[in-house]
């Protein structure tokens, strides 16, 4: 905001105090900001170039990216050597010069991003985790759903994988970082484009699979939090793409979907007062905010933010065949 001269016949002495408050009040509002599913990386990701995300996370003090943020996949692929894919360490130092703190939460497409699965605020009032352990299959949509679903399946019945929610949330993301060492690299070629496409078109019922995980997805998520007694009011994911706000019982659950073209993304911003959903879009190659699609008056203690973390697990060795991408 400008700063008035006090000797401006334009503005009362009341009307210039007013202006000090607003500025002394926007200066001294924290906000965290939630976003998940950026792919970066992603051949179908809306990212294309750092600069486009600058001012959306410039607007927050702590930006908490929940899950599937980078492609780890392919980062070490030689098909990438001439435009190699962004990395942790760079992206955490470009974060650095926008002045901007992160919290990295683990998705399926980048298990290795932290060994932090979900935080809380307000005594648990408010959860925040990707949502890739709601479904036995990672991703039910997936071409590689058996691999995965063959992995979790043997992480499971290890005694210490329901000893807490944490270790639960481990077996899943050991799970991937499996099925990703198995994965094929992308073929660059146009033919290997065309493979690509016919793999996420077939079998002709994923379009139906995905919508019924639309449609599941809360509940899901609800009833996996409370299988370790977790019974959070606000419980906020991604993982589906699917932005959403649905109130099930007490809790309301919100997904920040995709930065992938549809159906689209948004934030979820926490100040000490209220939650508020914004959608995302894109303005001259550049993201910010848009219009309020939901708010929640709450009062939140910021400094209340938990971010649980145990030993994690190593990925388990596998026999199984390579996979498709």
């Amino acid at each position: 905001m400008d700063s008035v001269p006090c000797n401006s016949p334009n503005f009362s002495l009341s009307e210039l105090r007013l202006n000090s408050f607003q500025e002394s009040f926007s200066q001294q509002r924290q906000v965290i900001r939630i976003l998940s599913d950026l792919h970066w990386g992603h051949k179908a990701s809306l990212i294309r170039a750092s600069e486009s995300l600058e001012g959306l996370v410039r607007e927050a003090d702590k930006v908490i990216f929940n899950g599937d943020t980078l492609e780890q996949k392919f980062e070490d692929s030689p098909c990438h050597l001439d435009k190699p894919l962004p990395r942790l360490a760079e992206f955490r130092d470009l974060l650095e010069s926008w002045e901007v703190e992160p919290l990295f939460l683990t998705g399926n497409h980048d298990p290795r991003i932290s060994n932090t699965h979900y935080c809380e605020l307000n005594g648990g009032e408010i959860l925040i985790t990707h949502g890739d352990a709601i479904f036995p299959t990672v991703a039910p949509w997936s071409a590689n759903r058996k691999v995965l679903e063959n992995a979790v399946a043997r992480g499971l019945a290890s005694s210490s994988a329901t000893e807490s929610f944490y270790s639960f949330l481990q077996v899943f993301k050991d799970a991937s970082l499996e099925e990703q060492a198995l994965v094929k690299d992308y073929d660059p070629t146009v033919w290997g484009k065309i493979q690509i496409f016919l793999r996420q078109a077939w079998p002709p019922t994923r379009a139906f699979t995905i919508l019924e995980c639309w449609r599941e997805a809360p509940k899901k998520a609800i009833e996996l939090v409370e299988k370790f007694q977790k019974r959070p009011r606000f419980l906020i994911i991604g993982h589906t793409h699917k932005p959403d706000i649905t109130v099930n019982g007490s809790t309301t659950v919100i997904n920040t979907g995709s930065f992938l073209p549809w159906p689209g993304a948004t934030t979820v911003d926490i100040d000490s007062s209220s939650i508020t959903v914004r959608k995302v879009i894109k303005r001259q190659g550049r993201f910010t905010v848009g219009d309020v699609i939901g708010r929640f008056e709450v009062a939140i203690d910021l400094d209340s933010l938990l971010t649980p973390i145990e030993a994690s697990s190593k990925a388990p060795q596998s026999t199984e065949q390579t996979v498709s991408a």
